[in-house]
Formats: structure tokens, sequence, C-alpha cells
């Protein structure tokens, strides 16, 4: 019984496939035809012409990916100082941990390394959208601003990482 059942499923589908249906079968009436605005989308290619995609009344200068790299970078140059304040705890129970009663500690690089991976891993991944988008952007713009004032931002937590890492190898 269930082949036979099957069988008619098979041959439902197979009329239905047949059938000659230029949209949807739940459409009945007939198909819509393409106005002015359909005729844009498809000669730009853009499909949304929302700001930033560079539709035709957008004027755009087609640095929208760069503008938006520009924007992440100083989000991620903020983020990055600012995720002391989670690491800092975290810094002064491995003080507490790695450091003896006498001041002395076999590891003494476990307390800078708490203390500096979020922040170099926020501004590492803001340097590396940075300076992409200081290529691509106009000199002077407010995105290439921002994305200076992020390049000096990471660059200071880098230079703040780096001084207790050269202080332990013996360079201070």
């Amino acid at each position: 019984m269930p082949f036979l059942q099957l069988h008619r499923l098979k041959a439902a589908a197979a009329a239905q496939l047949a059938a000659s249906t230029e949209g949807s079968i739940m459409e009945k009436g007939p198909k819509p035809e393409a106005g002015p605005a359909r005729e844009e989308s498809t000669r730009t290619g853009a499909g949304n012409n929302g700001p930033g995609n560079n539709g035709p009344g957008n004027e755009g200068s087609g640095n929208a990916g760069a503008n938006s790299k520009a924007t992440n970078t100083l989000v991620l140059a903020i983020l990055a100082p600012a995720s002391m304040i989670l690491t800092a705890p975290a810094s002064m129970f491995a003080m507490l941990m790695t450091y003896s009663d006498n001041g002395h500690s076999d590891r003494p690089w476990v307390t800078p390394f708490v203390l500096f991976s979020l922040p170099v891993l926020f501004a590492s991944l803001g340097l590396r959208q940075a300076l992409p988008a200081l290529k691509q952007l106009p000199r002077g713009s407010g995105s290439w601003s921002a994305a200076a004032v992020a390049l000096c931002i990471c660059g200071l937590v880098f230079a703040l990482a780096l001084g207790p890492a050269l202080d332990l190898i013996g360079v201070f």
C-alpha cells in the first residue's frame, strides 16, 4: 500500500513540474511589468540603493568599505585600553599567585602577559584594519582622521605592552 501512495506522489510531482508556470504556484494574476525603479537597480547592480551603496542618487565616493573599516578601527582602538579594566583583576590575581612573600618570582612574565593579553589583541585587530583604511581613504577626510587616531592609540597600547616585556629580558 505505501508503494502505491509513493507512486501517486511521483506522478503528481511530475505533472506539477511539467506544467508551465511563469512565477510562483500561488500567483494567480498576470506577471507585473518592470518599472523604472526595477530598471535602475538592475542597471547599477547594487540592488539596494541605500547610503553607502553608490546607487544613482547617492553620489558616493566608493569608500564605503574603507569608512566602515575606519570606524571599526576606532572602536577597537578605544576598546584596547578600556579592556585593561577587565584584565587588571586577573593580572592582580596572577601576581598574587606567582610572587612569593619576599617579592621574588620565578615567573615574572605572567602578570604583564595577563594584563596586556586582551588589549594587545584589540590593538592588533585595530592596526590590521587601520593601515588599509588609511591607504584607501582620501587624506583629510573624517574617516581618515579616525583611522589615524586609532593608529596612534594602538601604537600607544603596543608601547605600553612592550615596556614590561623589554624590562623582563633585561633591556632596561
